[in-house]
């Protein structure tokens, strides 16, 4: 059995949590704060679960897909490039915090990837983070 490493990114974001968590579950409205994974607004995809995106880091248009129980706080997004299938969820979780919501994303590690490739998706996806809080703080 192997494992492959991850690393939890959280942030506190001062509004209502059913706001975020609908936020989060609507993949249409991720490239306005994921701004350095997601080149662009998402197309219709081939069916009614599936949008596309521009995600230069994929090699281009690559299929996203949201699951999301937005009460409970659980989101699993799920990325294909091209025709290939859906890898394993990237896994959000939500946690209601006083009036606001801690944001809890895991990011896995692409064992093609050396040790700085990982500081940097670590740091891009904390500046992701920002964005979102700011998106819902203003």
């Amino acid at each position: 059995m192997s494992t492959s490493e991850s690393a939890v990114i959280s942030i506190t974001i001062d509004a209502p949590f059913a706001k975020v968590a609908t936020d989060l579950a609507d993949p249409y409205t991720h490239s306005e704060w994921a701004t350095e994974f997601i080149a662009g607004p998402a197309t219709p995809g081939p069916d009614d679960a599936t949008v596309i995106v521009p995600v230069p880091a994929m090699g281009g248009p690559t299929r996203y897909r949201v699951e999301a129980d937005t009460e409970r706080g659980i989101i699993d997004l799920y990325l294909a490039p091209g025709d290939a299938p859906f890898g394993p969820p990237l896994p959000v979780r939500l946690v209601p915090n006083g009036d606001g919501v801690d944001v809890l994303w895991v990011l896995g590690r692409n064992p093609m990837m050396d040790d700085g490739a990982w500081s940097a998706a670590q740091a891009s996806m904390a500046r992701e983070l920002e964005g979102l809080k700011a998106r819902h703080e203003s």
